[in-house]
């Protein structure tokens, strides 16, 4: 019994560090809604390669699925 209980005291302990960290993002989230971010161009055409790679590989899925 004494062990679970200090297993239980453990993980009590532990627990608090394992917290949401904030959300840093959060300002830089309305900069990029108002176009105002630091190099929102180089930005911009870096999310659109990341959305047109994820398209090539869902289009590349689809291809192979037969669908």
């Amino acid at each position: 019994m004494k062990l679970y209980g200090s297993l239980l005291v453990a993980t009590l302990l532990t627990l608090p560090a394992c917290e949401r960290t904030p959300n840093v993002d959060q300002a830089d989230g309305i900069k990029d809604a108002f176009d105002a971010r630091p190099h929102e161009s180089a930005r911009d055409a870096g999310e659109d390669v990341g959305d047109a790679v994820l398209d090539a590989g869902r289009a590349a899925k689809d291809a192979v699925d037969g669908d």
